[in-house]
């Protein structure tokens, strides 16, 4: 009997295969950190905000109620037009930085992006095809 011994394409195959793996093994873990990271600063950021929206709330009405309450014999109808447009204005102004804050945010899962798009082209110009960029020039 003899023993067959496995050709060289086939080790040098698998070995290329439990590379293969491997980079998928470590853009998955890069992924899931990314992905628990944004997952833990998107609870915190909607939980302050609600609280602070909240609080706002109830702070506004206070002071609105107080300053009718001061002033209901002899400006109340001034009072109340005052407070209507400092709301007003106090909503548009932060209504403009969160539209301003959400454009300026930076994407998600950036690295994990330029890992693929970097795997890609190395994938592409070890097999001797033209890559995008190349495809782009001609």
């Amino acid at each position: 009997m003899t023993k067959s011994v496995p050709p060289k394409n086939d080790a040098s195959l698998r070995s290329v295969l439990d590379l293969f793996v491997e980079g998928l093994a470590t853009r998955a873990q890069i992924f899931g950190l990314e992905l628990s990271v944004a997952k833990d600063n998107t609870a915190k950021s909607a939980l302050n905000m609600v609280l602070a929206a909240l609080f706002g709330i109830f702070a506004l009405v206070f002071i609105s109620v107080a300053l009718l309450v001061i002033f209901w014999d002899d400006h109340r109808i001034f009072v109340a037009c005052c407070l209507a447009g400092f709301y007003t204005v106090m909503f548009l102004f932060f209504l403009a930085r969160a539209k301003n804050l959400a454009s300026n945010l930076p994407y998600a899962f950036t690295e994990s992006k330029q890992i693929i798009s970097n795997d890609l082209e190395a994938l592409r110009r070890s097999l001797n095809t033209p890559t995008h960029k190349d495809q782009e020039e001609k």
